[in-house]
């Protein structure tokens, strides 16, 4: 029997599982036969896909040689066995950017780099990066492609799943907690989150950079392939369990008005403009972004004293639009284009 077309997901017993398991109910890839995987001690559940309930498969039983694709959403078990799925002649897409740090490995957002796929062969690794790097640069491509591109400053305002299901149970029981006149506990955070702002993500370097701060720059030059390029990011995390939020800077090099900028953003594939100054017209992560296959952008204006400047407002959802749905569409190229 042919293994064309057939894929393995490997990992699906977390949120990003669950919500990819939702995306590929909702939409047709070219996949064939879908098997989902995972380590012994959380194999043997049944969550529902495409209308059936389908059982999770023991990851250390399976062949791997029986699929085409293995696709990663838990970065320790992409990293303990893509070199398995390798020897098994099988792409390998790293949906959880175990990879993204290795310059032989193709970094993708399917919008904005597919070429990048040219390189990938049959036993080749392709990695997708964070949501927050995926909602930077579905929204910025059609402005760089017209005006090109000098510095970014970004903020994001990044939810609790945007780090992890202990994350967002830490905020659900501290926000219980306060709510019924009790003291918040720590828990996952250094302080409290609940009703609270906190502004690192992650471990800090020598210069007072954070990890995620650190890897958005990275990997935003790297898809770009502008490596010089300046990339000011600051990133908090704020007490809301799902969406993400970012303020953009950006300098063209080409004077872009908002108007121009507008009519781009429109036309570009997977953005949805709201920009209206009236009540309720500009999007926000739990109104409009969440559940939604978009990235959303508001707030669109020129700089009045720099002709070369442009700000705007980005929403989306972080687990459906930033991982399943890139790495979905990524997988989908692979398969119509790559085996």
């Amino acid at each position: 029997m042919s293994k064309t077309g057939d894929v393995a997901i490997v990992g699906v017993s977390g949120l990003a599982g669950e919500t990819l398991l939702n995306v590929l109910d909702e939409h047709e890839f070219a996949f064939g036969q879908i098997h989902l995987l995972d380590i012994e001690d959380r194999a043997g559940s049944r969550p529902m896909l495409r209308g059936q309930s389908q059982r999770v498969e023991v990851l250390e039983r399976f062949d791997l040689s029986r699929v085409a694709l293995v696709l990663f959403l838990d970065p320790d078990l992409a990293t303990g066995w893509a070199a398995q799925a390798v020897a098994a002649g099988c792409l390998v897409l790293d949906a959880c950017g175990a990879f993204r740090g290795d310059a032989s490995v193709p970094l993708v957002v399917a919008e904005v780099n597919p070429q990048a796929l040219e390189k990938v062969r049959a036993g080749g690794i392709v990695s997708c990066p964070d949501a927050q790097v995926v909602q930077t640069l579905v929204a910025l491509q059609p402005l760089v492609a017209e005006a090109g591109l000098q510095s970014i400053t970004i903020a994001t305002y990044q939810s609790m799943s945007t780090v992890g299901g202990e994350e967002v149970e830490a905020l659900a029981l501290q926000t219980s907690r306060l709510l019924n006149g009790q003291p918040a506990e720590k828990g996952a955070f250094d302080k409290q989150a609940a009703f609270n702002l906190l502004p690192r993500i992650g471990e800090l370097d020598e210069q007072g950079v954070s990890s995620a701060e650190q890897m958005l720059a990275e990997d935003v030059r790297r898809i770009l392939q502008l490596p010089q390029l300046p990339v000011s990011a600051t990133c908090v995390l704020v007490p809301t369990f799902f969406g993400s939020a970012q303020v953009m800077q950006l300098r063209t090099r080409d004077a872009l008005t908002a108007k121009r900028a507008a009519t781009l953003l429109r036309k570009a594939p997977g953005v949805k403009l709201l920009d209206r100054p009236s009540a309720g017209g500009y999007p926000t992560p739990v109104a409009d972004a969440t559940g939604t296959d978009q990235v959303w952008v508001g707030r669109l204006r020129q700089d009045s004293l720099d002709p070369v400047s442009i700000s705007m407002w980005l929403v989306s959802d972080n687990l459906r639009k930033g991982v399943a749905l890139n790495a979905l569409a990524v997988a989908d190229l692979l398969i119509k284009d790559h085996l």
